[in-house]
């Protein structure tokens, strides 16, 4: 990987998470002027389900478009490696509704436990959803080095979740995290992704083996073909019959 192509991957995550930063503090403008964010019942702070439902559509939308921007972007930075982007995009947007589909009840769940707790669920959400996102990327894509993805967006990970607790800890304002989540986590992943795929270049180059190759086998495996799927073609039904004719 070159230099500038290492800018360039930087500069699609700050592109990918700030679009999803700005759609979210749009949505919440436009909301927040006519929804109230709490109930006071008994003297107790509740969080309105219908502040729980906009708070999801929210990270949802946002997430969505941080998600697809970002893996466009990404694929922009190397072409010859990315090469099918629809296809990728259309796999992103899909995961992206179900992962939101599946945070449906544990949003639900953790209202009644204060923002704070709804603070940390729209954290994860983003996180999971940016992970599986450049995984999509690095498997419909490149599926041969996919391994590397996959490393690569594990310590990405890592690296955006300490950055966002040390953050929590030092700002004592959990909430103010739900909009500096998505520019976070897509910077880590364009960051630390590139410097794993930079190492790996390294390592592979200095002992001369792909050791994350999908096609590198180990243990018991070694020496074994890669097994393919066999090519199922199409039966020639205009030729049989002119053959049953003839």
């Amino acid at each position: 990987m070159s230099f500038s192509t290492f800018l360039l991957k930087i500069l699609s995550g700050v592109g990918g998470g700030l679009l999803g930063a700005v759609v979210l503090v749009v949505i919440f403008l436009i909301t927040q002027s006519f929804i109230p964010s709490i109930q006071d019942i008994n003297n107790e702070l509740v969080i309105s389900p219908i502040v729980v439902f906009l708070l999801m559509v929210m990270v949802f939308l946002s997430s969505s478009a941080s998600s697809m921007l970002g893996v466009f972007l990404l694929g922009l930075t190397e072409r010859d490696k990315y090469k099918r982007t629809s296809s990728t995009i259309t796999q992103v947007f899909t995961v992206n509704l179900i992962i939101f589909l599946m945070m449906v009840p544990v949003y639900f769940l953790t209202s009644s436990l204060g923002i704070d707790a709804v603070a940390y669920v729209v954290m994860l959400h983003m996180l999971i959803a940016a992970q599986v996102s450049v995984l999509i990327l690095e498997i419909v894509s490149n599926y041969k080095y996919s391994l590397v993805g996959v490393y690569g967006t594990t310590f990405s990970l890592v690296f955006a979740v300490a950055v966002l607790f040390t953050l929590a800890n030092v700002l004592g304002n959990a909430p103010i995290l739900i909009f500096l989540a998505l520019p976070i986590v897509w910077v880590s992943m364009a960051l630390i992704g590139s410097i794993v795929t930079m190492i790996y270049g390294w390592i592979a180059r200095v002992y001369d083996k792909d050791f994350l190759s999908t096609q590198t086998m180990y243990g018991n495996d070694y020496g074994k073909e890669v097994e393919s799927e066999p090519e199922v073609l199409a039966e020639d039904e205009e030729g049989a019959d002119f053959l049953r004719h003839n």
